[in-house]
């Protein structure tokens, strides 16, 4: 008798659920990381042009670069906050996938057990059988000699 491959397929389909939510979450990485890529560099270029445009209050060559220095770091401060907002999303995304990956790695070992013990119950019921065959053979040989 062989074992059912149910259990072996359902461990493959687990390992390939387990394989896509391990390559999500490596992308979801990625992604974060380049995102607090962008808000350093953010954070570098407003403090730089903070720094300009308080040297060059002293120095000002008009009310329209004044307003155009104010604008862009406006500019600047809001997408620094969209960013900050797409962190939080990314860092929740990646919990997510995390706590998947956790659930499709308990899914994995559980078919996998399941498959084991399929293969270890077949192997004591051929173990029996094969006793129980040993045993009529020994009783037809025990029978036969005492008969003689």
């Amino acid at each position: 008798m062989k074992p059912r491959q149910c259990w072996s397929i359902m461990a493959g389909k687990a390992e390939r659920r387990l394989a896509l939510i391990q390559a999500d979450a490596l992308r979801a990485g990625k992604l974060l990381e380049k995102l607090e890529g962008s808000q350093r560099r953010l954070q570098v270029l407003y403090e730089e042009y903070r720094l300009q445009g308080a040297g060059a209050g002293q120095l000002s060559h008009g009310m329209q670069d004044a307003l155009n220095h104010r604008q862009f770091m406006s500019q600047l401060a809001t997408l620094s906050e969209r960013v900050a907002q797409d962190i939080e999303k990314a860092r929740w995304a990646l919990a997510g996938l995390q706590q998947q990956m956790a659930v499709a790695e308990i899914e994995k070992l559980k078919m996998k057990t399941l498959d084991a013990q399929e293969v270890l119950a077949l192997e004591v019921l051929a173990s029996k059988r094969e006793q129980r065959s040993m045993d009529e053979v020994g009783l037809t040989l025990f029978n036969r000699v005492s008969l003689s």
